[in-house]
């Protein structure tokens, strides 16, 4: 057989990483339809462009965040599979869904508060909101003791 001295990895990120773990001479006997095959048998997908990615890391944390959104290219088998190996119920997901909601309620909370007050709305009579927590606190304090 012929030596080959072409980069066998073409670019191709995945395959350079594959090639960066086995002898180069190995890696430049593969056939154009071997490494298909072997980058289908390892499952890689070829991200292409979302509607929305963002990429955040936290370096403190060394964790990092990743939203991708956009038109559905998955098959029926492949989203069954995904769900049965990657439940969406996890500690780790509902304690995130958690601060998400946190984070979005204040803000939304906040601004419905601007607007009620700027329109001269009053939800509750009789002192309104600042006496309903006195009245809260009150009662709390009443239960502890």
């Amino acid at each position: 057989m012929a030596r080959q001295t072409r980069d066998p990895a073409g670019g191709d990120p995945f395959l350079e990483q594959f090639f960066a773990r086995i002898p180069g001479a190995t890696a430049r006997s593969f056939t154009p339809d071997q490494l298909l095959a072997i980058k289908m048998a390892f499952g890689t997908r070829d991200w292409g462009m979302h509607t929305v990615d963002l990429r955040w890391s936290i370096p403190l944390l060394r964790y990092y965040v990743v939203l991708v959104m956009g038109p559905e290219k998955r098959s029926k088998e492949r989203r069954r599979n995904e769900k049965r190996f990657r439940p969406f119920a996890t500690l780790g997901n509902g304690f995130v869904l958690a601060i998400m909601l946190v984070l979005l309620t204040i803000p939304v909370g906040l601004a419905a508060y601007a607007v009620k007050s700027g329109l001269g709305i009053n939800l509750l009579d009789d002192g309104g909101g600042h006496d309903m927590l006195a009245e809260i606190r009150r009662q709390i304090v009443l239960f502890l003791q």
